[in-house]
């Protein structure tokens, strides 16, 4: 699935996808790990396994080696799953580690499949990856 490029980005930035988490899906370089949090949200949105892979550290507990086999599963995952919201509720960046704090409005079959999360980035050959996350019970300020 694609965006066209007028459209609002899927990442709910109030901007529009060209301007928005496109250009990191084309290769650009990101500022900072909250964009790449915003433009992992938009790739699961349109199912582009392969910038959630590229940007996923190959040192963290959801890396996986079956390239084939995990493209896979993130495509039945995006095919299954309607993105409806994403809130950055905190970001605190250091030199090579940050955290992200969110909250995904998700539904599947009609279900509320709703998370919040803290998502640690590691800085790894000068981009940002996504490591792991810890689901948060309460809400963060």
């Amino acid at each position: 699935m694609s965006a066209a490029t007028t459209t609002s980005c899927p990442c709910h930035s109030g901007r529009k996808y060209k301007r928005c988490c496109a250009p990191l899906h084309r290769g650009a370089k990101e500022k900072g790990a909250a964009a790449v949090m915003r433009a992992r949200f938009s790739a699961y949105s349109l199912a582009l396994c392969n910038y959630i892979i590229s940007t996923t550290h190959p040192k963290g507990p959801h890396f996986q080696d079956d390239l084939v086999r995990w493209h896979l599963q993130l495509q039945d995952f995006a095919s299954q799953t309607l993105f409806e919201g994403l809130e950055l509720l905190e970001e605190k960046e250091g030199p090579l580690q940050a955290q992200v704090a969110f909250r995904a409005t998700l539904s599947q079959q009609g279900c509320d499949a709703s998370f919040s999360e803290r998502s640690l980035f590691v800085l790894h050959e000068n981009r940002w990856l996504y490591h792991s996350g810890e689901k948060l019970t309460a809400r963060v300020h």
